[in-house]
């Protein structure tokens, strides 16, 4: 598969022997720790196929929209999803000794920060977030997303939304931006994301790496929530994969840097069947699901309007580009000229929608409308 513009002729971190070393060291220590927790050690989704260009060439990142981690590594290796739910890596919020005391037995992994765990056996393909499956590796991370309610009351979406959410417990104070509270993610999360697709890009270097056009959100492929969200730093995160900076030489990560011990605090489950049950209610949206984009779109402020104008796309692609750069997609290029990047963005984003825009690259006035609802709804149009 061609590169990037984006993608220049940087150094690789690791050696792909190392990195090899590093998801098998990986998996044996979270099998391990699985069984130790009495969960799952095999992924419900048994419905493997090969990777559409022969290895993975990027990233989709997830959160799990739940705040407990047992349940939903239930539901991610039990099938609880009608069978279908998996991803490949899962990266808890905190460390714990039962893990800490495996990982310890496995030098390679001495860099990890936080529980996180290879679910599958090797970097197959596996179901988690629709048509990118056999494109990109799946990530969750346990992290409720965003929270409804005041302040000291926060609610997550269990239970429609009356479910308490556990800040006390969890040692997290939720964040406010524009407008809307998200549970904050942690600087081992955020760390272990990086050395994790560190390793990855460097596993295939002789293929030349990952391409990060395609490390994207979820929201960026599928589903109507806005998933990794407001709280996470990708772009960042993105940037520090692909710069292959060792992590304690990146300057912005230390803001994120906390005691790991704020977040050692155990929390109590919840009952499985119905966190499980109330999981597969949300199938449609966690999965493939699309939100109403038939209600009537209303028109933008006078300053965006030009993102919905027929028949003037190509005088409009910055506005456009702007537009694909809140949403977290790669965009390159500049003027009228629809360069490689920004159609693949545009192309990414109408495989977003499901079946309500045609896959052709284009930015016409239907893709524009919806670009334009979907920054709406993610309240980025100021």
């Amino acid at each position: 598969m061609p590169h990037s513009a984006h993608m220049a002729d940087t150094a690789f971190l690791f050696t792909t022997s190392h990195s090899v070393e590093f998801f098998q060291a990986l998996r044996e220590a979270s099998v391990k720790f699985l069984k130790r927790c009495g969960l799952p050690t095999s992924q419900g989704h048994k419905r493997y196929k090969k990777w559409t260009h022969g290895r993975p060439i990027g990233v989709t990142s997830h959160y799990t929209a739940g705040v407990t981690w047992k349940g939903s590594i239930r539901w991610l290796n039990d099938g609880g999803n009608k069978n279908t739910a998996s991803c490949q890596l899962y990266i808890l919020d905190r460390m714990l000794p039962e893990f800490s005391a495996i990982v310890a037995k496995y030098p390679v992994l001495s860099g990890l920060k936080v529980v996180t765990l290879l679910l599958s056996d090797g970097i197959i393909p596996c179901w988690h977030g629709g048509w990118p499956n056999r494109i990109n590796v799946g990530i969750e991370k346990r992290n409720a997303g965003c929270l409804r309610g005041k302040e000291g009351d926060w609610r997550w979406w269990g239970n429609d939304w009356k479910a308490k959410f556990p800040h006390d417990k969890l040692g997290k104070i939720p964040v406010k931006i524009d407008g809307k509270w998200w549970e904050p993610y942690t600087y081992g999360q955020v760390h272990d994301e990086i050395l994790v697709c560190q390793h990855l890009h460097c596993a295939y270097q002789e293929e030349g790496g990952l391409d990060p056009r395609w490390f994207l959100p979820h929201s960026a492929t599928s589903g109507g929530k806005w998933d990794t969200g407001r709280a996470y730093p990708l772009n960042d995160v993105r940037n520090a994969v692909f710069a292959q900076m060792p992590i304690e030489g990146i300057p912005w990560l230390q803001a994120f840097a906390e005691d790991p011990s704020d977040y050692a605090l155990e929390l109590e489950e919840e009952d499985d069947e119905l966190f499980l049950l109330e999981l597969q209610e949300r199938q449609a949206d966690r999965m493939d699901g699309e939100a109403d984009w038939d209600e009537i779109c209303q028109m933008p402020p006078p300053e965006l309007q030009a993102l919905v104008q027929d028949g003037i796309w190509k005088d409009e692609l910055d506005s456009v580009r702007r537009a694909l750069g809140k949403l977290q997609y790669v965009t390159g290029g500049a003027g009228p000229v629809l360069d490689e990047d920004t159609a693949l963005a545009v192309y990414q984003f109408q495989r977003s929608q499901g079946d309500k825009l045609k896959n052709d690259k284009i930015p016409g006035d239907k893709t524009q409308r919806r670009l334009w609802r979907r920054l709406g709804d993610f309240q980025l149009t100021s």
